[in-house]
């Protein structure tokens, strides 16, 4: 029997304990993004922010590419998954690209490093994340949670 879509159940996604970090650098990433996009929307877009993304950027985002990239990423392309990497190193050149035109000068790029920022997170939680639970094994996932970064999370 359908349910009509205002009885539809909700079905909790719960995340490989393992992969919590990563999930919560997400959050971060995400609360970074609507920064910039907000100031962006009241046109207010300046250098300060900027410096703020590229620190945040170099301290937050940098090292958790990273682990993804040398950790999940080899696992999945063994895994029969290339078009999950091909996707992922893309867009992480892709963000790492928009805030280097936008560190150069042209702060228009800081509100598209937001914007792929937000569809790049929500890309991984919802489909590359999914795949490695399925596909990477429990030494590489043991080896992610040991080498994600474990900071206080940031202050806005």
């Amino acid at each position: 029997m359908d349910h009509p879509a205002s009885e539809a159940k909700v079905v909790e996604v719960k995340r490989v304990t393992r992969l919590h970090c990563l999930t919560s650098d997400h959050h971060h990433a995400l609360v970074l993004s609507r920064r910039i996009r907000e100031v962006a929307a009241r046109g207010r877009l300046d250098s300060a922010l900027c410096a703020d993304a590229t620190r945040r950027y170099e301290t937050e985002l940098s090292p958790h590419f990273a682990v993804e990239e040398d950790e999940l990423l080899p696992a999945l392309r063994g895994g029969g998954r290339q078009d999950l990497v091909d996707r992922t190193l893309g867009e992480h050149a892709a963000i790492r690209a928009s805030l280097a035109e936008a560190e150069a000068g042209d702060l228009r790029a800081l509100e598209q490093f937001g914007v792929l920022l937000e569809a790049h997170v929500r890309f991984e939680e919802g489909e590359l994340f999914p795949a490695c639970e399925a596909i990477v094994g429990d030494e590489v996932l043991a080896r992610v949670a040991h080498r994600a970064p474990k900071g206080k999370a940031p202050r806005y």
